[in-house]
């Protein structure tokens, strides 16, 4: 099963490539590789932070239905921090070509 979200990722990141090929072409090398270091340094710090900050704040909690609203409440503002950093992180990069709306 993990080898099929693995091959599902790797289409889906093959068409975002293909679907914005215009864009790739205006940025450089060094804004490419700097794009791409940053959404793996996003994916990275999410995953940290979701995963080791949000057991430790749940773990203390006993209700299982509140342990599951503060575990989700806590990934959406991870998960909006982590968006929000990366889309200055781009603009900074690429000098306003990404983010796309």
């Amino acid at each position: 099963m993990e080898y099929l979200f693995i091959a599902i990722s790797i289409v889906i990141i093959i068409y975002r490539i293909m679907k914005n090929r215009g864009t790739l072409k205006e940025l450089t090398k060094r804004q490419i590789l700097g794009v791409g270091i940053s959404y793996l340094l996003a994916t990275l710090m999410g995953f940290i932070f979701i995963y080791f900050g949000g057991n430790w704040i749940v773990g203390s909690i006993s209700n299982i239905i509140f342990k599951y609203i503060v575990f989700l409440a806590f990934v959406l503002i991870i998960l909006n921090l982590c968006v929000t950093i990366l889309n200055k992180l781009l603009l900074k990069i690429t000098n306003g070509i990404l983010p796309k709306e």
